[in-house]
């Protein structure tokens, strides 16, 4: 797997010679692309992918969807001249700065290792997942107890102020670690019945608000988990990947028309579940797969690149580079409480979208991402290193998070808490990478130092109940004060 590793980072860092060198956009656009799936499918079954769907969701949105549109939906496109939605710079002005910046962005991401340590598959990986396994056998209680605790926090997110509604929601996003905690806890009874309701309750939060993130991108997470130590042939892994891809981009094109009935004043009075699979049928029966247009309302929703190319044509013509004072103020509220700083920014689209494009929204939500950000702080070169140093951040988190694990195993099962708002950020802004990282961080940690018993073990939890003590050391492992198992 590591020379695997290695020869993917020279192939990315002979795409981000190609992409300052040539202007072979679309090309190597695509290529990427292809080049990520092939490599997540490889290692799905063998390994935690997370980075990849970062890579894979960042690359789709920020330069696959934005060729379509200088190919495909062009201003002499109907429908993007009707709906404003043509790429509204020169080809050659956004690929010459968005492409070595993802590019640069995912080599930052997979950039090697020194050593063995710390791999996310392989042998240090399945070290930690097999102690991880062991552990959770005597933690399934504490599993069913953090399924219980998502939907309570749930329904309490939405009636705290600001500041407490992120820590409900942390709570929420902790019920996903219990998930692990209980499919790993095999003899566990009612295990698949708990697993299948809280599936089911995550699908009809969605349906009910209107929301499908957590169903796609924590979803895509847990299923790296899942898969975990499934041998599988690569064809059959395709095949999974291009129906997870249509139903994802399925769910993308009837989401609008569902949110637009169920959102509107007075609400759905019928059934969402009903009106969600009448949508998804229509969608379905009626689709024209030989027209390229019937693609656009999925071109409309990903293609991330239309908002960068906005920040593009604001600076420096019409507003000068900031030179990173806004993204610079991010990472300083990431690390300060709102309590202690009331009007500190917030993570979303509306001032982004204001202060880089100069489109006030209102209604509906979009962002510029980290990727419009870099260059409206730093310019071409400037943001390119910026996108650099984010790949950097992410993977330097993602690495600790491992380093940690081999010490406490069970905090590998709470990597989709950690990573999850990190997947898709593509498409929100910097503030939610660092945000979500350092408090999804400093939660785990405080969980860990006020609830210890959810990720390690005591001694007496080991001990069979009619063994007296003094047989502590016959049973097969204990693990110490540090997590680690003797």
């Amino acid at each position: 797997m590591k020379v695997r590793e290695n020869i993917f980072s020279i192939l990315l860092m002979v795409w981000l010679l190609l992409s300052v060198a040539t202007d072979w956009y679309s090309q190597l656009s695509v290529g990427l692309f292809i080049m990520l799936i092939v490599y997540m499918l490889n290692k799905l079954g063998k390994g935690i992918v997370l980075r990849e769907i970062v890579a894979l969701h960042t690359t789709f949105i920020c330069l696959v969807m934005p060729s379509m549109g200088y190919s495909v939906f062009t201003k002499e496109n109907q429908l993007a001249r009707l709906w404003m939605r043509y790429m509204p710079i020169p080809e050659h002005d956004y690929f010459s700065f968005a492409m070595p910046a993802i590019t640069g962005f995912v080599l930052a991401l997979f950039w090697p290792s020194s050593g063995p340590e710390n791999q996310d598959t392989g042998p240090f990986l399945n070290e930690i997942l097999s102690r991880g396994k062991r552990i959770v056998q005597y933690k399934s209680s504490k599993g069913i107890l953090l399924l219980s605790i998502g939907p309570v926090t749930l329904w309490a997110a939405d009636r705290m102020p600001s500041g407490l509604e992120f820590v409900c929601r942390l709570f929420f996003f902790a019920s996903f670690a219990g998930f692990l905690y209980v499919f790993y806890s095999k003899n566990l009874k009612f295990r698949t019945p708990l697993l299948w309701g809280f599936a089911a309750f995550i699908l009809m939060t969605a349906l009910n608000s209107g929301m499908f993130t957590v169903v796609a991108y924590m979803g895509l997470t847990i299923f790296s988990f899942l898969f975990l130590g499934r041998r599988t042939a690569l064809w059959k892994k395709l095949m999974m990947f291009v129906l997870g891809a249509f139903i994802l981009l399925l769910i993308q094109s009837v989401k609008p028309t569902y949110r637009k009935m169920t959102w509107a004043e007075g609400g759905y009075q019928g059934s969402r579940i009903g009106l969600f699979a009448d949508l998804i049928t229509d969608k379905l029966v009626h689709f024209e797969w030989s027209s390229a247009d019937a693609f656009f309302p999925i071109y409309y929703r990903t293609n991330q690149g239309f908002n960068v190319a906005l920040v593009m044509r604001r600076f420096p013509q019409v507003k000068p580079f900031d030179n990173g004072y806004n993204i610079a103020v991010s990472i300083a509220s990431a690390f300060v409480p709102r309590l202690f700083w009331p009007d500190k920014p917030e993570a979303g689209g509306k001032f982004n979208m204001e202060y880089y494009t100069g489109f006030y929204i209102s209604g509906w939500s979009t962002n510029v991402g980290p990727l419009g950000e870099a260059y409206g702080s730093f310019g071409q070169w400037g943001g390119i290193l910026y996108m650099i140093f984010v790949g950097f951040f992410i993977r330097w988190c993602y690495r600790k998070a491992l380093s940690v694990s081999k010490k406490i195993p069970l905090i590998l099962f709470w990597f989709p808490v950690l990573f999850y708002q990190t997947t898709y950020s593509g498409e929100t802004d910097s503030l939610q990478i660092f945000n979500s990282l350092i408090k999804a961080g400093f939660f785990i940690w405080l969980l860990y130092k006020l609830i210890p018993t959810w990720f390690v073990l005591k001694l007496e939890e080991v001990i069979k109940p009619n063994r007296p003590k003094s047989n502590a050391s016959t049973v097969p492992f204990v693990q110490k004060a540090d997590g680690s198992l003797l």
